[in-house]
């Protein structure tokens, strides 16, 4: 169907994902084209490096030190190589703990979408109130969620999940196949988090002097964990989209964008194709998915109706 027939319909959206996930696409792929720029330049690093240098060479024969007092910082280039895989372990650590905390603002957000959309599934009532209609006459804070997105994002993974099935009913089966990685995921991004990369409670002792070693985070674990968080995101955005959210970003986005609007016209026909067409525009610039004269209408009409 092109998009000039697509019409409105509540509950079933004309875009493939939330624009909340969306977001978090552009921030993985800005972490992975860093990431990759890091992975290029280690490799590129190594690879012209080992053509001239020896691993008992001196730093100074093969790297310029602007500040005089970081010469000495390495005796050879083992010892550099030492500290350079330091930074790509620290590197990976890092990122996961970007990825990580990634997800759960994701989830924090769709999850209260969601929510406000369908705010019936506290109920088991699922769709049966329109969430649009309680923004368009309540107050400022017409939703209070907290206590939900909290049991959903933090705590252990198998407590998240059981959250967030006791909400909605289902959950994707890529989360409940995966508690044990994403617990050693949380475990990690805490420990990066909050003791640079050390486990927490060892780092916490105070009659030590010598720190622990730092976790190991291999390359090909990273990436595993970007995939897996990447999955997870994918199947969260679906199901909620299609049960819960549907058109509601759309309809919300109308709702903000109501009181710019002229409504002086007593021509109601020429009044509605005049916000239409601003609605059309607006949501073009916007960046979502192109939009139709006759979605725009049916959403301003279902949306005055309430």
């Amino acid at each position: 169907m092109s998009v000039s027939n697509i019409g409105f319909e509540r509950w079933t959206s004309r875009e493939y994902t939330t624009w909340t996930l969306q977001v978090f696409q552009k921030h993985n792929a800005e972490l992975s084209r860093m990431y990759i720029a890091h992975i290029i330049s280690n490799e590129f690093m190594y690879r012209n490096l080992g053509k001239t240098a020896k691993w008992g060479d001196s730093a100074t024969d093969h790297f310029i030190f602007k500040d005089e007092t970081q010469k000495h910082t390495f005796e050879d280039i083992a010892g550099w190589s030492s500290s350079y895989n330091d930074l790509d372990n620290w590197i990976n650590l890092n990122s996961v703990m970007a990825m990580s905390s990634n997800l759960e603002t994701y989830m924090a957000t769709v999850i209260q979408l969601a929510l406000e959309s369908d705010i019936g599934v506290l109920f088991g009532t699922s769709k049966r109130i329109d969430g649009i209609e309680i923004i368009k006459h309540g107050g400022a804070r017409a939703f209070d969620f907290d206590d939900k997105l909290m049991s959903c994002t933090k705590g252990d993974w198998g407590s998240r999940a059981s959250a967030f099935t006791r909400i909605f009913g289902i959950i994707p089966d890529i989360l409940t196949n995966n508690i044990s990685s994403l617990e050693k995921l949380r475990k990690l991004r805490n420990n990066v988090g909050h003791a640079f990369g050390r486990d927490i409670e060892t780092s916490r002792a105070h009659n030590v002097i010598d720190i622990k070693e730092m976790e190991k985070l291999k390359r090909n674990k990273t990436l595993e964990y970007q995939k897996l968080i990447y999955g997870i995101s994918r199947a969260i955005d679906r199901q909620l989209l299609t049960h819960h959210i549907g058109e509601y970003q759309s309809i919300n986005f109308y709702h903000n964008l109501r009181s710019q609007l002229n409504h002086d016209s007593q021509n109601q026909a020429h009044k509605l194709g005049n916000h239409a067409h601003i609605l059309k525009k607006k949501l073009g610039q916007f960046g979502a998915l192109k939009a139709s004269k006759k979605f725009c209408t049916e959403l301003i009409e279902y949306y005055e109706k309430l």
